[in-house]
């Protein structure tokens, strides 16, 4: 999908009274980018992601209120019953019997200082580690969609993964809740402080630990591969099989190249398998968790019925969380990591 180009989100700039560059994706992110410096000049001592979460949330008059266990269920469902007819039936549907992680609930009559809006965002369980993004998702929608576009019947969910890939709009506010979410002057000088010039999983921990917990692995990495200013790549694996369904092995589900990478020799794609002297399959092997580097070449890499990839001399790193094991790519040389602008 080509979003830069995309009718849909081309409109989207027409509404907003953006002027016309020839890229959609990149005006939305300026504007969006451009709307929370204003929010930042109006307001000091903003020092982690946490306060700039506050203060955004403050500007677009959203109330969030984070589910921790089933009881905030029905917390929730009393304090704000005036919001909706059969909210109590609502959440219940969606978080106790749904698989919902997020709502943004419109207020029919917010009283004088009262938000105009309420996000719920479920942080119970498996979901904690998502809960971070989801209420970043909800921030950048509202910072891109005008009001009378945004909610129908009075409340919107937020739309699970595999339908953000096929909504370009979805697609783009995901893009720009990962630029608000990990704000570059913040969470920049944190990567740099915890890692210097070599991008680590150690460090990307490290510093997300202390600007933006709650933060997960996956989107602080991709992040921190962002920022770099020389060419990386961010990769995740797991056990899978080949689109046929033959061979089971650990296989990439995910390659994401940073801007200056883009044009880079690697060829890394989906499905493929990882070799087995490749440290990610060591990490992958690893129960305890460690952190895993070495040099590595692409060569070592193949694909089925066409032989090894072109020579490439990367620096891997590789950790394992749960059945994943993420992996970044960069220059054996190092990497300079802090690209605060």
């Amino acid at each position: 999908m080509n979003l830069a180009q995309h009718p849909k989100l081309r409109q989207l700039a027409r509404n907003l009274h953006i002027p016309e560059s020839g890229d959609s994706l990149r005006e939305l992110k300026e504007h969006a980018i451009a709307r929370v410096q204003e929010m930042l000049a109006e307001w000091s001592g903003i020092e982690n992601i946490e306060d700039l979460r506050f203060l955004v949330a403050d500007r677009l008059s959203v109330k969030l209120e984070f589910l921790r266990t089933d009881d905030d269920v029905d917390r929730i469902a009393g304090e704000y019953r005036h919001f909706l007819t059969r909210f109590r039936h609502l959440l219940h549907a969606d978080f106790l019997r749904g698989t919902t992680e997020g709502l943004l609930i419109d207020n029919p009559q917010p009283h004088k200082g009262g938000r105009r809006y309420l996000a719920i965002i479920d942080a119970r369980g498996s979901r904690a580690a998502r809960a971070f993004f989801t209420a970043w998702h909800e921030l950048a929608r509202l910072l891109l969609c005008p009001p009378q576009q945004l909610l129908l019947e009075g409340f919107r969910r937020t739309p699970i993964a595999e339908n953000k890939l096929k909504d370009p709009l979805e697609s783009a506010v995901d893009q720009i809740a990962g630029l608000l979410a990990f704000w570059p002057p913040i969470f920049a000088p944190a990567l740099q402080q915890a890692m210097g010039i070599r991008l680590t999983f150690d460090g990307i921990e490290r510093a997300a630990a202390t600007v933006a917990p709650g933060a997960s692995l996956y989107a602080a990495s991709l992040a921190a591969t962002r920022l770099s200013l020389e060419p990386a790549v961010f990769l995740t694996a797991e056990m899978g099989s080949k689109t046929d369904g033959t061979v089971w092995a650990l296989r990439l589900q995910t390659v994401i190249p940073n801007e200056v990478a883009q044009t880079s020799a690697c060829r890394l794609r989906k499905q493929m398998r990882v070799p087995m002297t490749s440290v990610l399959a060591r990490a992958f092997a690893d129960g305890l968790g460690r952190e895993w580097a070495a040099d590595e070449d692409q060569a070592d890499w193949e694909v089925s019925g066409q032989g090894h990839l072109p020579a490439t001399a990367w620096r891997v790193q590789a950790v394992r969380r749960g059945s994943v094991v993420y992996g970044i790519l960069t220059s054996r040389d190092g990497s300079r990591t802090a690209n605060s602008n």
